[in-house]
Order: structure tokens, then C-alpha cells, then sequence
């Protein structure tokens, strides 16, 4: 059973842990990269108190680790570390798979707009997302699935695209997404397919199938009944 005795060492394995790079804290916290790496150092002796709390805060990191000296071995750390309530988390082997340039493909809100929508995304290693049309976001890596957070740059409203990790491997996969329709700016449910190659267009829709069981549109009057209950209550 190995012991962590210092603050730094805790620090530095809690590092390991999480997967952190110096680079990716760096720019979180707005510190240099040299920093992130001395303060990880017990003979640099530049750890200090705010620097832990940032850390912690950012990372959601039990400040506990740092402030018990009863914990004080890898495996308790570990544990803390692995209980923690969080639902998203670093996967570098995941990233991995994923940066890059892919190819999104599916049904448009409105026939007249376009036969078929093909949106060239790009996710990069950071986890950040933008596509051709400088909609920016995010990607958020969970157990088994994983959700892309974009918001539009002209309405910005949010867009939700979600997958299976364990489809990313095979190059061409299908997500769901819920969007605001063009227009009547109203929710819109469909499902699609990430692909790393271009597909031609006729093909892209043999592989969607039918638009009508690949897309939802929310029904309005769902919107109505909701305002009446308001209403009603109120």
C-alpha cells in the first residue's frame, strides 16, 4: 500500500487519476504550464491553498483529499476520486477516436430547405466542437454514451446530439438529436448517422430511410395543453 504524505504528491496522482494534462488545466485556470507543473512538485514548494481550491472547484475534486491527513494512501484517494457524483469525464482513448473532421447526415426540418442536411464537424482534442457553419460547443463524455452541447451562432438556441461509445470505432454511426426547427423555431427530434467519410448524398438517404421514421416534430398542441395547465394552476 503506497502513502502520499504531501499535498503535491496527492496532487500529482490525483493528475493521473483524472487523466488532467498540465496544457488542458493550464488554459482552464488561466495559469501557465509551468506552474501546473511545479505546483505538483513537494521541492518546488509553490502549492498553495487558492490553487488547490481552483483545482478542486474545476474538477469537481473532493477538497477532503487535500485537508484529511488521514487519507493518505492511493487506493483512499482512488476511491474518492471514483465515487465522486459525476456523470461526465475524461476519456482519452475515446477522444482519440472521435477528433477530427466528420460527416453528419440527416433529414432537414422542411423538404424545401434541402433533400438532406450534411453538417462537417469537427471535434478537437480539447473536447471542444464547431461545424461549417461556426455553431460552436462541446463534447461531454459519459459511461456509455456521450452528448454533444452546440449553440447555434445566428439564434442560439441548443443543440443536443447524442451516441453510443461503442459504435465510434466502426467510422460511420447513428446519434439522436433534439434541435430547434428553422423557422417556427419549434423542438424537432431526428435521428442521423456520423460518418468520417463524405457519403454521397443518394446514399445517405438509403441509409436514413424513411423521413418519417427517422424524425419527430413536437406536436403544438402539446404546447397549448401545457400553457392551459399553467394557466389552470395559476
Amino acid at each position: 500500500m503506497e502513502h502520499l504524505y504531501y499535498r503535491e504528491e496527492k496532487l500529482k496522482y490525483v493528475f493521473e487519476v483524472l487523466n488532467l494534462q498540465n496544457k488542458e488545466v493550464a488554459q482552464k485556470l488561466e495559469m501557465s504550464r509551468t506552474m501546473v507543473s511545479n505546483i505538483q512538485s513537494y521541492y518546488q514548494g509553490r502549492l498553495k491553498q487558492y490553487y488547490l481550491y481552483a483545482i478542486c472547484n474545476a474538477y469537481n475534486i473532493p477538497m477532503e483529499i487535500f485537508e484529511d491527513q488521514s487519507i493518505n494512501t492511493k487506493e483512499q484517494i482512488y476511491t474518492l476520486l471514483k465515487n465522486r457524483n459525476e456523470i461526465f469525464h475524461k476519456n482519452s482513448e475515446l477522444i482519440e477516436r472521435l477528433k477530427g473532421v466528420w460527416y453528419l447526415y440527416s433529414y432537414p426540418s422542411s423538404p424545401s430547405l434541402a433533400t438532406i442536411w450534411e453538417t462537417e464537424t469537427t471535434i478537437y482534442e480539447d473536447y471542444s466542437v464547431a461545424d461549417v457553419h461556426q455553431n460552436r460547443g462541446k463534447l461531454c463524455i459519459g459511461k456509455n454514451q456521450s452528448i454533444i452541447l452546440k449553440e447555434s451562432s445566428n439564434s442560439k438556441n441548443i443543440t443536443s446530439i447524442t451516441f453510443d461509445n461503442n459504435r465510434v470505432a466502426y467510422g460511420k454511426f447513428p446519434f439522436s438529436r433534439v434541435s430547434k426547427s428553422n423557422g417556427l423555431n419549434r423542438e424537432i427530434f431526428n435521428f442521423g448517422f456520423f460518418s468520417r467519410d463524405r457519403v454521397d448524398l443518394d446514399e445517405a438517404i438509403a441509409i436514413l430511410g424513411e423521413l418519417k421514421s427517422v424524425q419527430l416534430k413536437i406536436d403544438h398542441n402539446l404546447l397549448e395543453r401545457i400553457h392551459n395547465h399553467i394557466e389552470m394552476v395559476g
